[in-house]
This record gives C-alpha cells, sequence and structure tokens, in this order.
C-alpha cells in the first residue's frame, strides 16, 4: 500500500492539502493559548501616588479663575495614555501682578509685571511608577524638572513648568 495514492490522500482516506490546514489551525490555536496565558507586561508593577508642582507665570486673571481644585490636568502637546495627568488638588497665587521673562531695551532679559495676571503654584496628584529618580504617570508620561509644558483642564489652557516632583 503506498503512503500518498493518486488522487493525493494519505494512506488512501485524507487530502494532504487537508491535513496541513488542520496543522496549521492546531498550531494557530496553540500559539494564542500560549500567548493569552502569559503575563501582561508592566501590569504587576503597582503603581505609587505621584504628587508634583507646575508653576504658571503671568496667567491671566480670568484663565486662573478657571483652573479650579480637583480639576483633571492634562497635556496638549505629549501622550499621556488618554488619562488625565492627575488632579489638581492646591492652587496658591504666588505673586500678583504676574510676571513673564521679556527682552528689556538694554539687551537683556528679566521679569517684566503683566498686568491683569498673576503666577500660580499648581500642586497635581497623580498616579504612576516611580523607578528610582525617574517618574512616569499613567506608564507614560515622563514627568522632569523644569520641563515647560502647555496643560489644560477642562476650561483653561496654560503653559507651566513643573518644579518639584515628591
Amino acid at each position: 500500500m503506498k503512503i500518498i495514492d493518486h488522487e493525493g490522500r494519505l494512506f488512501g482516506k485524507i487530502s494532504v492539502i487537508d491535513l496541513l490546514v488542520v496543522a496549521v489551525v492546531i498550531v494557530l490555536a496553540a500559539a494564542l493559548r500560549f500567548k493569552s496565558g502569559q503575563a501582561i507586561t508592566g501590569t504587576s508593577v503597582p503603581e505609587e501616588t505621584i504628587v508634583f508642582q507646575v508653576e504658571v507665570y503671568g496667567v491671566c486673571s480670568y484663565i486662573a479663575d478657571a483652573i479650579r481644585v480637583e480639576d483633571q490636568l492634562y497635556d496638549l502637546n505629549y501622550a499621556s495614555g488618554g488619562r488625565s495627568l492627575g488632579e489638581v488638588t492646591e492652587i496658591q497665587v504666588v505673586r500678583e501682578p504676574g510676571t513673564l521673562v521679556a527682552a528689556l531695551d538694554d539687551g537683556t532679559a528679566g521679569p517684566v509685571e503683566v498686568e491683569d495676571s498673576v503666577n500660580l503654584l499648581l500642586t497635581v496628584k497623580g498616579s504612576g511608577l516611580v523607578n528610582g529618580k525617574s517618574r512616569t504617570i499613567n506608564r507614560v508620561y515622563d514627568l522632569g524638572l523644569n520641563a515647560s509644558r502647555t496643560f489644560y483642564t477642562d476650561l483653561a489652557q496654560f503653559t507651566g513648568t513643573i518644579s518639584n516632583i515628591f
């Protein structure tokens, strides 16, 4: 008796092509089972509470009034995993009137008072990973001291600098 007959069947009963299709389906099912049984990288690492402060200079009074405690803080330009960076827990008016750094007539740069504005210090509480000196909000957003970014809440958009990370 031949192993493959003239019609391409194995031992005269099953087609070689059918056998290959069944083998591919079994390999795919085994790979899917193995992949779904593995632990997802990173989810077993617990997130910690990260508190940071954002300094906001020379923001208009009406924008400062729109920022509220318990607002969620987002970053306009950098990916934060689709979630907020954290919740604003405290708002301090640092100085009235607000100041901005501007070019002066003598060619130097220095703080200049901005009419109808204030400087703010926002304290934000979020959660993320802490690895040595590195702090990552939502597992993807790197916090860095002195990083100047465009932030927003539901009612306000402003530029701020991360001044402290606790």
